[in-house]
């Protein structure tokens, strides 16, 4: 279900994309590795509370979210999300697998660093099957939003 979510958006917008299937992974860091691929390439989905809302921060797996970062982009305090919430906000995605895009119309951050590539991997929704797409079309079917996120 969690990739069916995904794939009918991607193919509902005409994005083409790849279906990549691998080992079951935890962190988008072994995903990469699994891959074969660096965790530079690899984007990672950081569900962030801003106030009453979701926002759903798209940073590189070797990356984290810089908080103060986050705060002054969205004008206001900003937590991440407990596994809790997760698994009541995205049940039909796999818990720690949520993608950029599918499921509610959350507000979506794109990091910089993502955005200059021309090609990200992140999870399709489940630990062993993850999407390869044009960066540009990410940030276009996402309504997202490119900004400085990550620490350092």
């Amino acid at each position: 279900m969690a990739v069916a979510t995904l794939i009918d958006r991607l193919s509902a917008q005409g994005i083409p994309y790849e279906l990549l299937t691998h080992r079951h992974t935890e962190t988008a860091a072994a995903e990469a590795r699994a891959l074969g691929l660096t965790a530079d390439e690899t984007a990672k989905t950081v569900v962030l509370r801003a106030g009453d809302e979701l926002v759903r921060a798209v940073i590189p797996a070797s990356a984290h979210v810089d908080l103060a970062k986050a705060r002054r982009t969205l004008g206001g305090p900003v937590e991440l999300v407990h596994e809790d919430v997760l698994a009541g906000a995205y049940p039909e995605f796999a818990l720690g697998a949520v993608p950029p895009i599918g499921g509610p119309p959350d507000r979506v951050f794109v990091d910089r660093r993502l955005a200059a590539l021309e090609e990200v991997v992140f999870e399709a929704g489940t630990h062993e099957e993850s999407v390869r797409l044009r960066t540009e079309d990410l940030v276009r079917v996402a309504g997202a939003t490119v900004v400085d996120l990550c620490t350092g």
